[in-house]
């Protein structure tokens, strides 16, 4: 064999040797592809999912684990939050706070609801005969609820600060003086059962025209009647 066949020989089993690489490669491709496709995929999958979350229980179910009730016509003790006597002119809308006298308690299972020394804020109002209580409000452990509640009426009197022995004599004294004018007009002369007469009628005169005004002194329990049902959450930490 000459060299330049040999030569040639050399040559094509180069290119063979290329072509059965080149091959190789074009078949292991598509393989090596996909593997590298599927764990780009799975990366994805794994960055982009998002992480299940935790699940709580239903934490006003924990807070809470019943309701008790008020019902419509529970009266409820109280007193006015003042340490002096109010007088309420009549006609007069007065705002104020009462104090709740005792403890309110649940009619199931004796649970305290409001406690003593809770506030209620509302208005004397003019009623017919006096005055009544309207509550708005209550505040109790931090919370304030409306409240639709009254008392009864609270019966007005004759202004007691007018009607007192000191003011009954200083009207007396007036009557007195204007009976012993008026017996002398009348009879020429001034007589001392004159001036007596004069001065019963004063003080008569002087307890007739005394106001009337509604009295609320700081110890008088006023009671007062829930209109609407009351429905409170009870904690398990009451």
């Amino acid at each position: 064999m000459s060299v330049q066949q040999s030569s040639k020989l050399a040559v094509i089993s180069s290119v063979s040797i290329a072509l059965s690489i080149a091959a190789t490669s074009l078949i292991a491709s598509p393989s090596e592809a996909y593997s590298r496709s599927r764990l780009q995929s799975q990366s994805q999958i794994s960055q982009t999912q998002t992480p299940s979350q935790p699940t709580y229980p239903n934490q006003v179910a924990q807070l809470f684990r019943s309701t008790l009730s008020l019902p419509a016509g529970q009266a409820i003790a109280t007193k006015i939050n003042r340490q002096d006597t109010l007088y309420i002119a009549k006609g007069e809308t007065v705002n104020a706070t009462l104090l709740v006298a005792q403890d309110i308690k649940a009619p199931s299972n004796g649970t305290v609801l409001i406690p003593a020394g809770a506030v209620i804020e509302g208005q004397f109002v003019p009623v017919e005969g006096g005055s009544k209580f309207v509550a708005q409000k209550f505040t109790s452990r931090g919370a304030t609820i409306s409240l639709q509640a009254e008392s009864a009426l609270i019966n007005d009197m004759k202004d007691p600060r007018e009607t007192n022995a000191g003011s009954i004599l200083t009207d007396a004294g007036i009557g007195g003086a204007a009976g012993a004018v008026l017996s002398g007009v009348l009879r020429g002369n001034v007589q001392i059962l004159d001036v007596l007469g004069g001065a019963a009628a004063g003080a008569v005169i002087g307890n007739v025209t005394a106001p009337q005004v509604t009295v609320i002194e700081p110890n008088t329990v006023i009671n007062i009647l829930t209109k609407q049902t009351i429905t409170f959450a009870v904690r398990d930490d009451y």
